[in-house]
């Protein structure tokens, strides 16, 4: 295509206003594209790759005829400019929602569906994260099991929505009680697991025996019928300086402390001993 003076310094502020602009939101684009890359699964990463190349190369274009026109004056007609700004803008657009639907997608794949807190696969992940970070550092770390007391009566008295509707309270409940830094996530019917980072045992006790006691004092209606919950709690503070602590071997001492506390009574926390620091 020929290249154009523009007529004036006017028509040139212009084009050089519009190129600009279709140059920034392409750089945008690319950014929003490259950004996403590492969130996204697997697959998906060469998908966006590629749209991040593409856009990068076309910003490249835009830059050559910006620089033209800021050199020597010359470009290419003003309806192409606009073009190209239009295009530029309908990209952005695009990515921006592809970036919520990805935003939505993975936060579909680590959240329990019926409570909304994390699921087992994503509170598990957290779990051997933090295990391996607290190695590194000798930071303390808490891992609490509860599960709730009596809950198959709950379901055969009152029906699965009650129980559906005491899950969500205690889901709503360790929400309100747990640090914004813990980790809380359901692992399987009744069954919960927290993951509370730089928590001694004295600290991690007492969290467990205040949301213990939040959830006691709660009372639940279903038609006529008034009934409370209790929760049993198993807490397991792992020994960081031996190399052997693992999320299986932690789990494994979470799941025995809740059994002690069911044994024991319910309604109780209890602590593994051998698997506390002295």
């Amino acid at each position: 295509m020929p290249m154009i003076a523009p007529k004036n310094e006017q028509e040139l502020a212009v084009l050089v206003i519009i190129i600009g602009a279709s140059v920034a939101l392409q750089a945008l684009a690319a950014w929003v594209a490259l950004s996403q890359m590492g969130n996204v699964i697997g697959r998906y990463r060469m998908a966006w790759a590629c749209v991040a190349l593409a856009l990068a190369l076309m910003v490249q274009r835009r830059l050559a005829p910006l620089w033209r026109l800021i050199t020597s004056g010359e470009t290419s007609n003003l309806a192409d400019a606009i073009f190209g700004l239009a295009i530029s803008l309908l990209m952005v657009i695009g990515l921006y929602g592809l970036r919520a639907v990805f935003t939505d997608l993975r936060s579909q794949a680590n959240t329990d569906a019926l409570t909304g807190l994390t699921n087992r696969r994503s509170v598990i992940q957290q779990a051997q994260h933090e295990i391996d970070r607290a190695a590194r550092t000798q930071h303390p770390l808490a891992f609490l099991m509860f599960d709730i007391d009596h809950f198959k009566t709950v379901n055969d008295t009152y029906g699965h929505p009650a129980g559906d509707a005491v899950l969500c309270a205690v889901a709503d409940t360790a929400r309100a009680t747990f640090r914004h830094i813990d980790s809380v996530g359901r692992i399987g019917g009744e069954e919960f697991l927290a993951v509370l980072p730089d928590s001694n045992r004295e600290n991690a006790t007492a969290a467990a025996e205040r949301f213990r006691r939040a959830i006691a004092a709660r009372e639940f209606t279903f038609g006529d019928h008034r009934m409370g919950i209790t929760m049993s709690i198993g807490l397991v503070i792992p020994d960081l300086s031996k190399n052997s602590v693992t999320f299986e071997n932690v789990m494994q001492s979470a799941d025995q402390a809740l059994y002690a506390a069911k044994n024991g009574g319910r309604n109780r926390v209890v602590v593994m001993a051998p698997s506390v620091n002295p």
